[in-house]
């Protein structure tokens, strides 16, 4: 049977999703670390992208390449461009990239996420008391750091959720006809200013760049506190929806 394929930006994203998943042993497609885990029938396959299209990419073409999975996810954290609180779950109907030129334009590369899928989601958090919210979600190429800059793109697109990986593991698995989804659980909201310009550690020497500015404004010590907690709370409840899933989808891990 085909492995269902999660892809997740961050080690504590990927992390998280350990919790709800026993692994059973560990492989490398392509460049890309892999975790494989069994639940019932089905064997799932955790990857970690690293943070942006490009990476998302690449490792969506690694892993497309070696093999055809039955289903393809992005699952991980997401800024709120709706109001919402933080934790929430949030699942995409389509998901496109965005550019920012004079203003935020969506590109034409929206890709619509399986039905079935999301359903299936839904009826299983549902029973696990979790509610979700289904919708547009955007990536951008940037983290949008400024909350005046969500509330732009939120205007200009209407979108639900913003990350920044998902349309380009969307448009990957479209090209190659597999079944794709987006599930994510709110880590910063839009109405919200980040304690740091974010993108700076995505730079080359990024990480000593990012510690300067800590060490020259101290004040953005309490904000990293903040956001801290907040992906904490993101964290709890996507590992809950990852356990409900997998009950629901296809019985008690351990069971056939």
């Amino acid at each position: 049977m085909k492995p269902v394929a999660i892809f997740a930006a961050t080690r504590w994203e990927l992390n998280t999703l350990r919790r709800a998943l026993p692994i059973q042993e560990e492989a490398t497609v392509g460049d890309f670390h892999c975790l494989i885990g069994a639940c019932g029938r089905r064997t799932y396959w955790l990857i970690r992208t690293g943070v942006g299209p490009e990476a998302a990419g690449r490792a969506a073409a690694a892993v497309f390449d070696a093999h055809s999975p039955a289903l393809a996810v992005s699952v991980g954290f997401a800024c709120a461009l709706s109001q919402a609180e933080i934790g929430d779950l949030l699942l995409a109907e389509t998901v496109a990239s965005v550019r920012r030129d004079s203003g935020w334009t969506v590109q034409p590369d929206a890709v619509s996420c399986d039905e079935n899928v999301r359903s299936e989601i839904m009826t299983a958090v549902r029973g696990a008391g979790i509610e979700a919210r289904s919708g547009m979600f955007v990536s951008a190429p940037l983290v949008l750091c400024r909350a005046q800059d969500k509330r732009d793109l939120s205007l200009a697109t209407g979108a639900l959720g913003l990350d920044m990986e998902s349309a380009a593991l969307g448009t990957s698995a479209a090209r190659r006809g597999v079944p794709f989804a987006v599930v994510r659980t709110v880590s910063d909201l839009v109405d919200e200013d980040l304690p740091l310009d974010f993108n700076a550690f995505l730079r080359p020497g990024g990480w000593v760049r990012g510690a300067w500015s800590l060490i020259a404004n101290p004040s953005s010590l309490i904000g990293m506190n903040r956001l801290r907690k907040q992906s904490g709370v993101a964290a709890e409840r996507l590992a809950g929806v990852f356990k409900a899933w997998l009950s629901e989808d296809i019985g008690r891990c351990g069971k056939g």
